[in-house]
């Protein structure tokens, strides 16, 4: 156990090293703050709007973040998982007497940490922006209203809503030996029922706007932003609701037959 325990380690350590100053660092860093500046620059524009406040602040960071956020996951871990195929590393690591459900795990860890990385970097830059932000209008600023409960049960629950696509696009990345598929397939299925919903819209065939909004729901690539489409403030949205728990049941069988399908494939 304690062995397992230490290659487990040594693993998660290397795959966290190997990753350090290439694009998935970039990535990390990029997603938070291309997030925050977005809405910082939405903010500073409507200083003067008499509606505005701290609520709507927090709500616009969530809806922003939310939508981006299953692009970034789709992005980092299709790179993390192309540098092992592209330099034939994945041959001479599993020629090693590491055992491979090991290193499946360790692998996805260690690109776990950067996905945790940018979630911790979003509330720095959030809160950077809301301090600056309050020297150009004390609306924009923190005050005494600003919920910073909300603020983190938003961005948290994003996060846990994209469960299911971290083993399934990991799976995918460490299936399909180049960047380009997984990554085609990962935004396919962010966008496809966005673009089909609207067209859908438009020759009539949807009247029901509550049809709309399921279809993002109970879809795990799009289940983020649906708060954004139903027009609901996403401090409203349940933490946990039917499609969370689902896409946690998928998460985990996809999880344990993806190492499965990896324990016995021929590399």
């Amino acid at each position: 156990m304690n062995q397992s325990l230490n290659i487990f380690r040594h693993i998660v350590v290397a795959e966290i090293s190997k990753l350090k100053g290439t694009f998935a660092s970039w990535l990390t860093l990029i997603y938070p703050l291309g997030s925050v500046m977005l809405v910082s620059i939405f903010w500073i524009s409507m200083r003067n709007n008499k509606d505005i406040n701290s609520e709507t602040l927090v709500n616009n960071l969530g809806n922003i973040s939310s939508f981006f956020l299953p692009f970034f996951i789709v992005l980092i871990i299709s790179f993390a998982c192309n540098t092992d195929h592209k330099n034939i590393m994945l041959k001479h690591i599993l020629a090693l007497p590491v055992p491979r459900h090991l290193y499946y795990f360790g692998k996805l860890t260690g690109i776990m940490f950067f996905i945790g990385t940018a979630f911790i970097l979003t509330f720095v830059f959030a809160y950077c922006s809301v301090f600056l932000c309050g020297f150009i209008s004390t609306k924009l600023g923190f005050g005494v209203s600003f919920n910073h409960g909300m603020l983190f049960k938003i961005i948290l629950r994003a996060y846990v809503s994209c469960v299911a696509i971290y083993s399934l696009q990991f799976w995918m990345g460490m299936r399909l030996r180049n960047l380009t598929l997984p990554v085609a397939i990962g935004s396919s299925l962010i966008v496809l029922p966005i673009a089909v919903l609207i067209i859908m819209g438009i020759t009539g065939l949807l009247r029901d706007s509550r049809h709309f909004v399921n279809i993002i729901t109970y879809n795990p690539y799009s289940n983020s932003f649906s708060s954004g489409f139903s027009m609901t403030k996403a401090g409203d949205i349940p933490f946990f609701s039917t499609p969370i728990y689902f896409f946690i049941l998928i998460s985990v069988i996809s999880l344990i037959a993806g190492a499965w399908e990896f324990n016995r494939r021929n590399i």
